[in-house]
């Protein structure tokens, strides 16, 4: 039977097999408008470690802050989950666990939206990961009945220490969630949460 060949969903269709063949994607190959930090958002940098036990602990207290702050001003906590995931992404993936990299977490509290950056220092892409990202924007809906686990999707074992499903709970949790090139060449995760109460 034939098969859609962009399909994002086949491990096999024409525009994923192009992606592998090219191999790992780094953003600082391609010239593109960059992502900057708003004068109106509050920045902090965070160096975490290379142990996971560690680095877990040190990711929810980063983001503790940002929590507590949306929640004061009307923000339902759900966010947290989403948010932590993108802290934990780009120390793993984009910094590669570098304990000299920065993770910059960037955000700006109002009344009817929050916005977060997420920016690592890394600016190289799995070749997966962008009709990953493709599938979860193209079927929000269907992330309300079931996470997409990066691992099966890519046909991959699963490592012990990742569950592949942080860019679904990142997509589940938040109203919108963008992709940049940061200044410095890494990769941004921009989260917008509305205030809905």
């Amino acid at each position: 039977m034939a098969q859609d060949i962009f399909d994002m969903g086949n491990i096999d269709s024409l525009v994923r097999r192009i992606l592998r063949e090219k191999g790992s994607i780094d953003l600082n190959e391609f010239d593109i408008p960059t992502y900057e930090i708003k004068d109106n958002y509050t920045s902090k940098e965070f160096n975490f470690s290379s142990d996971r036990k560690v680095y877990a602990k040190e990711v929810r207290n980063a983001i503790g802050s940002v929590v507590e702050e949306a929640e004061a001003q009307g923000y339902n906590a759900n966010f947290f989950t989403a948010l932590y995931e993108a802290v934990l992404n780009a120390h793993q993936h984009g910094n590669k666990l570098d304990t000299s990299k920065t993770v910059t977490l960037a955000y700006k509290i109002a009344n009817d939206t929050l916005e977060i950056a997420v920016i690592d220092q890394g600016g190289k892409l799995d070749p997966e990961f962008i009709p990953y990202v493709l599938k979860h924007k193209q079927n929000k809906d269907l992330l309300q009945k079931q996470f997409i686990d990066f691992y099966q999707f890519t046909n991959r074992v699963k490592p012990n220490t990742n569950n592949g499903t942080g860019t679904s709970f990142m997509h589940t949790y938040v109203d919108n969630v963008q992709y940049f090139k940061s200044t410095q060449g890494g990769l941004v995760v921009h989260l917008t949460i509305l205030n809905k109460n």
